[in-house]
């Protein structure tokens, strides 16, 4: 059987796996890494995701603990609710530049999110943990900004878009016609359109934290007159045409304290309201969704369900008809599952600041895996913080500085120490080889003394270097004397006797020169009084010193 596999079907294969076997598989060869790294295998991957229903929620949570203002995303099965353990967690790999801030959300699309602070704009895509940062926009005079993150399907093409009100006034938005900028990820940079001239002018944009929603090519924003004395219209900007159009919502449906903004349930754009809510509170604690059945038909807006979700902030609805809300807290808020057949609460334990919760449908992609990869900024500090940092970095850099320097002085006496040591070793050496030579050399004139010594021990022979007699080396050996060298009994004699090579017939002993006693040319016999020998005859005639 052959082991080829035609292109289409190793194509096929690929198409249906997963995306982290995908990113594995990269590395199996060239040719797979640049097949499945193609903008036409990206593309068909990302349609065939599409037709298939997502199981995952994911979930964005900001919190200020363990550090300030730090962002989580988390993924949460979207057919029943998941317990802590089943929770799993996604790294954010991004930092905002300001300690006490966090980025803020543009919107999600297709499993791609895009985020900003100031005027850095990235594009993240949590399944392949890759990411972008985009140049900096063209517009950046101090303005109102609303921003939205969409997908046009005509050109594949992810886009977002900066709709920019020159000046900060209460009627600014009414009296002015928009700057409209427009990031193409298939392009890589801005540009300015003229779209605002299609927006109507007269409306202010409800913006209160929300992301718009993207659907049909189309991003979607909640706008009301600017005296706020009439319902709220919703408006479209599309990606393809880059035009703003009006889409109305039933008469009578809202009213002027309600916080509506746009939403994407089931695959048809939705209104989620919340009546009388101001600045986070909810007055009647009612909710209300509003779904258009057929997109841009404004007879096909159906009225849901209503639910009292005694102050909580809906973030959006599980397969399983579960809502998803935001409960705030004393100290914080918290992100619960509500069964609204049951009225079943149930906390899944994720817990962060009011208006920093998002929910989205999960979907794997590739999108961006085509792209260089984009390094992590490093985060900045202000000024104050940043003369603190140098302060004590220069401090540390100087303490630094003095203990190298003591290690320094240190290194170098150790150094010399060392080599006075080698010195003292190569000297001990030298003395040793010396001395073993003498020793060899004693233990042969003694064997050729006379019967008048004796060497009773011979590996108790000694060797002593004095450097007072002009370097003369001592042999201390252990003898025994012939009886008619010794005149008594008892002598004070040493047990240990020096012999010293010498050049002349006569040895000094405490002072006196006594003549040599027939020992062999050039050695002498040393005495020593102070040390008491008993002299005892053996029965071969010798005398033993025995030391007391």
């Amino acid at each position: 059987m052959s082991d080829y596999l035609p292109e289409e079907v190793v194509l096929e294969i690929l198409h249906r796996l997963p995306v982290k076997s995908l990113i594995r598989f990269r590395c199996v060869s060239k040719s797979w890494n640049s097949l499945i790294t193609t903008s036409a295998f990206i593309k068909s991957h990302l349609t065939r995701s599409l037709s298939l229903s997502s199981d995952k929620l994911i979930v964005r949570q900001c919190v200020n603990k363990p550090y300030p203002f730090v962002e989580h995303y988390k993924l949460i099965d979207d057919t029943n609710d998941s317990s802590s353990d089943q929770i799993q967690h996604i790294d954010f790999p991004l930092r905002c530049s300001r300690f006490i801030c966090h980025f803020n959300l543009i919107g999600s699309v297709n499993g791609l999110f895009s985020l900003f602070e100031e005027d850095r704009f990235v594009i993240w895509n949590p399944s392949i943990r890759k990411f972008i940062t985009l140049p900096k926009p063209c517009i950046r005079v101090k303005s109102v900004v609303h921003e939205a993150f969409g997908f046009d399907p005509r050109t594949n093409d992810y886009k977002v878009v900066r709709i920019a009100f020159p000046r900060r006034t209460q009627s600014s938005e009414m009296a002015k016609i928009p700057l409209v900028e427009i990031y193409s990820l298939n392009e890589g940079s801005w540009r300015i359109t003229s779209a605002g001239n299609s927006f109507s002018p007269g409306f202010s944009f409800v913006d209160r934290g929300r992301p718009s929603a993207s659907l049909n090519g189309a991003v979607h924003f909640v706008v009301r007159d600017w005296d706020n004395k009439s319902d709220p219209s919703v408006l479209s900007f599309d990606l393809g045409d880059e035009v703003f159009r009006m889409i109305s919502v039933p008469n009578g449906a809202f009213s002027t304290s309600d916080y509506v903004h746009t939403s994407v349930i089931g695959g048809s754009l939705s209104l989620l309201c919340h009546d009388s809510y101001t600045y986070g509170h909810a007055v009647n604690n009612c909710c209300s969704i509003w779904v258009m059945k057929e997109y841009g038909v404004v007879d096909s807006w159906t009225k849901q369900f209503t639910v009292n979700l005694n102050g909580g902030l809906l973030l959006g609805l599980q397969k399983n008809g579960n809502m998803l809300v935001e409960t705030k807290l004393p100290l914080h808020c918290e992100i619960s599952s509500y069964d609204p057949k049951s009225k079943q609460v149930k906390n899944l334990g994720i817990c962060g600041m009011s208006y920093t919760f998002f929910v989205d449908n999960y979907m794997e992609n590739l999108v961006l895996l085509d792209k260089p990869n984009d390094k992590v900024s490093k985060r900045r500090v202000s000024r104050k913080r940043k003369y603190s940092l140098i302060k004590v970095v220069s401090e540390k850099e100087r303490r630094d500085k003095e203990t190298s320097h003591e290690l320094e002085k240190k290194m170098l006496h150790l150094e010399h120490d060392i080599t006075i040591l080698k010195a003292k070793v190569m000297e001990i050496s030298t003395l040793k080889s010396e001395m073993a030579a003498l020793k060899s050399q004693a233990l042969r004139f003694v064997q050729q003394l006379s019967n008048q010594i004796i060497v009773v021990h011979t590996d108790a022979i000694e060797i002593e270097h004095d450097s007072e007699k002009n370097g003369a080396s001592w042999i201390n050996v252990p003898i025994v004397y012939e009886d008619n060298l010794i005149d008594s009994k008892k002598s004070s004699l040493r047990h240990w006797k020096r012999i010293l090579r010498s050049s002349n017939n006569k040895i000094v002993m405490d002072g006196f020169v006594v003549p040599r006693i027939g020992l062999a040319d050039g050695l002498a016999l040393l005495w020593q009084d102070g040390v008491d020998v008993d002299i005892q005859t053996s029965s071969s005639h010798h005398i033993d010193a025995l030391i007391k």
